[in-house]
């Protein structure tokens, strides 16, 4: 398409508005009849710099030129726009610029069934609105550079929701640096890992299998022998447990170590630290353990053994003694860590109601239409195991819930915000959240659960995750590996968009997928009040020098096992 000799620069003046009509993401229209041809310019160019154009051999001076992308038509008759096209322009076939008229027949208006985004950024009078419903419920993904804009965006929807008249919304975010809970404070339920009141995230350790019990609290899986022994542990407790229940109608022989059952992990550990420590006066006889202290499970102190003899004479070290290695005492330290106690309550009482369904409730909210759960401040194989329980309890929840309940499911979706994506997605992810997540992805849609996947690293996500997202909201990404993942998720049509995506400005975004009518180059609405995502100040820098104190950095740092 050339653009004609006449006008002036690219973005000529039309009733006192500028039209950037030499813009990637910029939209024209084709008169053909009854219909206007929508098309989005995906490339410009000048002759001299582009060569000659076929059929010609000689290049032409001066021309300016854009390539369009055709994406639909307007009806005239009925300003109504479809995407598609039923028929193609002809050679030296008008073009004009969309005016903000034409516009806002292309991008509908906010409603009931909307979210607002932001506006169009070629024409900022005109408002970008998201379709709600395909937007939770077919799953999307944010992207974008840090400084981009990113977690405004996310949280900037979030307020559309929470403001929006959506009160009985369902829409749970995990957040690992604590950023969200400032935009959303008066709209939210907010718990936090590290708050031991009310507010506090809790995420019980018998809702784990056994071996991921012992990876969260120990830090590491340990060999076959003592996983073999820790799950026959952790199945006889679960066992004692379901029996002793009245709120349990369910067979102990049928309950296995991965059983989400209550049960006390102080006594597995206690047994299974005095199996690693034992000494006998007869090594064949477990009767004649020598026993100075019999330790408190509860309490974490270990059962003290009389010393072995040297050089094999008695007293004798039991079969399993040191067989386990340092796990018992690894265990020990980890049901101390404060960091880690969110995952030891509630511990389940044999009377009374299931506390699982207290707190699953918890982590949806409760009333609230946004529950966000700070998972800030704790260890990431601790975090990466309690966000795995999480998604894979809340999408169990939704998978059984009846078609006419009031809890969640397809009678009352619930949208996942899934903060760095590639956490728990990527090749390097704990097994259980990236199994969870992958399976949301692959399945939630049909169950009424959205995952909108944050992330500054597209490029670690794989590809069947970000071929899930219906709806693709890109933000500045400068990293080219990151720029050629989008590009490849983008549709044929819109390719060229991606061309423009290290020039994006700070807030503005391309919009495309099931959740909007034409793909768009958009800016968002900025969010009131702003997420803590914002970087450091220097004003501290400018008062009266002194040597920092980190005393109670230290402090707290070595006190976090005592």
């Amino acid at each position: 398409m050339a653009l004609d000799p006449e006008l002036a620069g690219v973005a000529p003046i039309y009733r006192g508005r500028l039209q950037r009509i030499g813009q990637v993401g910029s939209i024209v229209r084709i008169p053909q009849g009854l219909v206007d041809l929508v098309g989005q310019v995906s490339l410009l160019g000048i002759s001299e710099l582009s060569g000659a154009a076929r059929p010609a051999e000689t290049i032409q001076v001066g021309e300016r030129w854009l390539q369009v992308e055709l994406l639909g038509e307007i009806d005239r008759g009925t300003g109504a726009f479809q995407r598609g096209v039923g028929s193609y322009p002809g050679l030296d076939d008008p073009v004009h610029f969309a005016t903000p008229r034409d516009l806002q027949a292309l991008f509908p208006t906010a409603s009931d069934r909307t979210l607002r985004f932001g506006r169009l950024a070629a024409a900022e009078e005109v408002p970008v609105c998201l379709d709600a419903s395909r937007f939770v419920t077919r799953h999307a993904a944010v992207v974008g550079s840090t400084g981009s804009g990113k977690t405004s965006c996310v949280a900037s929807l979030l307020q559309g929701f929470a403001r929006g008249g959506w009160d009985a919304a369902n829409i749970v975010v995990i957040d690992p640096h604590g950023e969200y809970a400032e935009a959303l404070e008066q709209h939210a339920s907010i718990r936090s890992v590290l708050d031991t009141g009310d507010r506090g995230l809790r995420v019980p350790y018998w809702a784990l299998p056994a071996v991921d019990i012992l990876h969260a609290f120990a830090g590491a899986h340990g060999g076959a022998t003592v996983q073999s022994r820790f799950r026959d542990l952790v199945t006889e407790e679960r066992r004692a447990f379901a029996a002793a229940a009245d709120w349990l109608e369910l067979d102990p022989a049928a309950v296995t170590a991965d059983s989400p059952i209550p049960f006390n992990l102080r006594k597995v550990w206690h047994r299974l630290d005095a199996e690693n420590n034992e000494v006998r006066e007869s090594k064949p006889d477990p009767s004649s353990a020598l026993v100075i202290n019999a330790g408190d499970a509860d309490a974490l102190v270990p059962t003290e053994f009389e010393p072995y003899g040297p050089g094999g004479a008695a007293p004798f070290k039991s079969p399993t003694h040191g067989v386990y290695g340092a796990v018992p005492e690894l265990l020990r330290l980890g049901l101390l860590d404060p960091r880690r106690s969110f995952l030891q309550e509630p511990v389940g009482e044999p009377t009374g109601s299931d506390p699982l369904v207290q707190e699953v409730a918890n982590w949806l909210g409760r009333e609230k239409p946004v529950s966000i759960l700070d998972f800030s401040g704790v260890p990431d194989e601790a975090s990466e195991l309690a966000i795995g329980v999480i998604l894979s309890l809340i999408f169990e929840t939704a998978v059984r819930a009846p078609a006419d309940g009031t809890g969640v499911g397809r009678s009352r979706p619930v949208l996942i915000v899934l903060e760095e994506a590639h956490r728990y997605l990527g090749a390097d992810a704990a097994h259980m959240a990236s199994a969870a997540a992958n399976r949301i992805a692959r399945e939630g849609r049909k169950y009424g659960v959205g995952l909108l996947l944050v992330t500054q690293r597209p490029s670690e996500l794989p590809d069947t995750a970000l071929a899930q997202a219906g709806t693709l909201i890109a933000l500045r990404l400068s990293n080219s590996a990151d720029q050629a993942k989008i590009r490849a998720a983008l549709p044929d049509s819109v390719t060229g968009l991606a061309s423009v995506l290290p020039a994006l400005r700070t807030g503005e975004a391309i919009v495309t997928g099931e959740a909007i009518g034409l793909p768009a180059r958009a800016l968002v609405d900025a969010p009131t009040p702003f997420p803590n995502a914002h970087d450091p100040g220097l004003e501290s820098w400018r008062q009266r020098g002194g040597a920092p104190d980190v005393s109670a950095s230290i402090a707290s740092w070595r006190g976090t096992y005592s």
